[in-house]
């Protein structure tokens, strides 16, 4: 399980990459549609990026800590859905 939990955070940390490319890139050239410059994948993919990122350390941590599979599986879990839930709480909605 060691694995799934690296390939989620390593593939939500490239996501969250593309997405600061992605806002610098629509900021410096100035968008025309009146979109908004934070949101490139919109809402679902802002939790969907934390929620990634989340389950990728919560996961890996719990392992490393040497806790029983099905526990590192519910802690996994919960820091994907808790991070989701705080980033669509905490971030901003417009830049």
């Amino acid at each position: 399980m060691t694995g799934v939990y690296a390939v989620a955070l390593a593939l939500g940390i490239a996501l969250l990459l593309v997405w600061m490319v992605l806002t610098v890139a629509s900021i410096s050239v100035g968008r025309r549609d009146g979109g908004r410059h934070a949101e490139p994948f919109g809402g679902w993919g802002r939790r969907v990026i934390a929620g990634l990122v989340g389950l990728g350390m919560a996961g890996m941590s719990a392992t490393y800590a040497g806790w029983a599979g099905p526990v590192t599986l519910a802690a996994a879990v919960f820091g994907g859905v808790t991070l989701a839930i705080v980033t669509d709480w905490l971030a901003p909605r417009d830049i």
